[in-house]
């Protein structure tokens, strides 16, 4: 039973996401695989934006008031869209058929891995930003403000702070009564499974054309640990895997906004609205990410830059001198564009960096087989993976993914294996984080692999289509096998539940559950955070500092942090005891 209310919570959660996107999707005009592909960004950038917004006017957040917000939000793109009449340009795809089952196969299964990473529903992720978010959850739950503006009042901070991850999962703890670690963890479910899978296969949908290549990315989405479960267990990282987890849809809008129509057919002013109803839709898309994580804005970037220039310089052959001059002009203007905003993005950016990990053959090495993070690589995966890379630069229409992976690939082995400052300066929208970059690598690697699967599904000597068809499944429950007995083999510790060097043990978690049933309803109570105090706010609701696990400022805490024991003999313990209230 206590698995089946969990799963129902995670039902929830998707729900919390998906209702308003699609309803927004719609709004603006998309239609098919390409709506429910951008459903996640759209909802997710509804619930961020309405949140932001009611915290500005001081209306409570509530389920009513995101309702409402959202339902604004899809009757203005409705509007909007009903007056620039854009035609509907979404690609005409083969083999449909098989979508759907597989999209709810992949969603299921990633789903169900991240619940058993996770273990028990209430499992705290026993990490530094752990500690934050939980309390954010609380702290929302007690000011009704889930607000990108107001969520750093957490730790008695203000600013901006993308708080996008904190309203999905606020909804989920308000619709179904859940405490904040349950619902934390019903929205990771979310994440790892439908919302990963389906924006996934939207995008690949956009890019391919084919029914059959977007199933196996479905049913492929959940066998890399890299992404969505490694951001949801290192960490945790709960806003950077929401950002990922939505970005294929914001890319697939992109990509898919021309599919259906070939260049050069249809009228010019349609294909001007067309264009602005794309610009109108990854506007929001945008939105949705910068109110999730920034740094995702720039694998977008990427992705766009990509694209852009493989469009760009598409007929290059056929062109005449001139033509092909105002072409290179434009494609060094695309690149000097996104250069700027990565160098904006840097200059905002912490300078709190991580180093690299590995050599340069190693880091290189583990990309090419996707080991550098989980049990082990994906031998498998990575084969398949290969062979969709060398088709996707056979074909015009993948060239921009093959692109857009091979701009990933040196982004993850220079975070791996590059020490140099200014480097890695350049790398501050990650923190120059290997792990965060790593998990980038399923965006494609899943997509091309996908492309290598179908590939051999279509062998020429194969004697009929159904031979295909099972040689396909047979590699992909080839995948799955690999992946499960990699886990088997080379088990590894999550960071949910309790071990020696985990914050919380048992009775500590049992201490801090109940905490607001032994202090006084106004008390202030401080504590170590690495013995679990931390969590003690948004475990109990209860006034506990501090609520992250780095040193409060002020010389009042740093004494009591070394000299509380002494209180009996050290005249300074007192009056910092006064001075915090505690």
């Amino acid at each position: 039973m206590e698995w089946l209310t969990f799963a129902l919570l995670a039902l929830v959660a998707t729900m919390v996401v998906f209702v308003p996107g699609a309803a927004l999707a719609y709004g603006l005009g998309l239609r098919r695989m390409l709506l429910w592909a951008f459903a996640p960004a759209a909802g997710v950038g509804a619930l961020a934006v309405t949140a932001t917004a009611l915290g500005l006017v001081g209306v409570a957040w509530s389920p009513l008031t995101a309702v409402a917000g959202a339902a604004l939000l899809a009757i203005a793109a409705w509007v909007i869209a009903l007056v620039l009449k854009a035609p509907d340009r979404t690609p005409a795809v083969r083999a449909r058929r098989w979508v759907i089952p597989a999209m709810i196969v992949g969603a299921l299964a990633g789903a169900v891995r991240m619940a058993m990473i996770i273990g028990e529903p209430d499992n705290v992720s026993q990490t530094n930003d752990a500690t934050f978010h939980l309390n954010a959850l609380r702290y929302i739950a007690d000011t009704s403000s889930a607000s990108s503006l107001d969520v750093l009042g957490t730790t008695g901070s203000s600013g901006f702070y993308p708080a996008a991850w904190h309203a999905v999962a606020s909804l989920t703890m308000q619709l179904t009564g859940a405490d904040v670690a349950t619902a934390a963890n019903a929205t990771s479910l979310a994440i790892a499974g439908p919302i990963w899978t389906v924006s996934l296969a939207g995008l690949v949908w956009a890019t391919t054309h084919s029914g059959r290549v977007t199933a196996v990315a479905a049913l492929l989405a959940p066998t890399l640990f890299a992404f969505p479960f490694h951001m949801l267990d290192f960490g945790v990282l709960y806003p950077h895997a929401l950002a990922l987890a939505i970005l294929p849809g914001v890319v697939a809008v992109l990509v898919g906004s021309g599919g259906g129509t070939p260049e050069g057919q249809g009228s010019r002013s349609g294909a001007l609205r067309a264009a602005l109803r794309t610009t109108l839709v990854s506007l929001v898309g945008l939105a949705a990410l910068g109110l999730s994580q920034p740094s995702a804005l720039l694998v977008w970037v990427l992705a766009a830059v990509a694209w852009g220039l493989v469009r760009i310089c598409a007929p290059w052959g056929t062109l005449p001198t001139r033509q092909r001059l105002w072409r290179a002009i434009a494609c060094a203007a695309l690149v000097a564009g996104a250069g700027v905003v990565w160098l904006a993005m840097v200059a905002i950016s912490s300078d709190n960096l991580w180093p690299a990990v590995r050599n340069l053959p190693d880091a290189a090495a583990r990309m090419l087989v996707n080991g550098s993070v989980g049990a082990g690589p994906s031998i498998v995966l990575s084969v398949f993976a290969i062979i969709g890379f060398v088709i996707a630069l056979r074909i015009a229409r993948l060239r921009w993914l093959a692109l857009f992976g091979v701009a990933l690939a040196l982004l993850v082995v220079v975070a791996q294996s590059v020490q140099n400052d200014t480097v890695r300066m350049l790398l501050s929208p990650w923190y120059a984080d290997p792990r965060r970059f790593t998990a980038m690598m399923p965006l494609v690697v899943i997509p091309f692999a996908a492309i290598g699967v179908v590939a051999l599904m279509r062998w020429e000597r194969w004697r009929n289509a159904r031979a295909g068809v099972l040689a396909g499944l047979a590699i992909v429950l080839l995948v799955y096998v690999e992946t499960v007995a990699w886990a088997v083999i080379n088990p590894i510790e999550h960071r949910y539940g309790e071990t020696e060097v985990s914050y919380l043990s048992a009775d500590e978690r049992a201490l801090l559950d109940d905490l607001d049933q032994f202090v006084e309803p106004d008390a202030r109570i401080i504590g170590n955070p690495s013995a679990g105090a931390a969590f003690g706010y948004g475990l109990s609701g209860a006034d506990v500092v501090p609520r992250t696990w780095a040193m409060p400022g002020g010389n009042d805490f740093r004494v009591l942090a070394d000299e509380l024991v002494d209180l009996n003999t050290d005249a300074d313990v007192c009056p910092a005891v006064r001075a915090l209230g505690v």
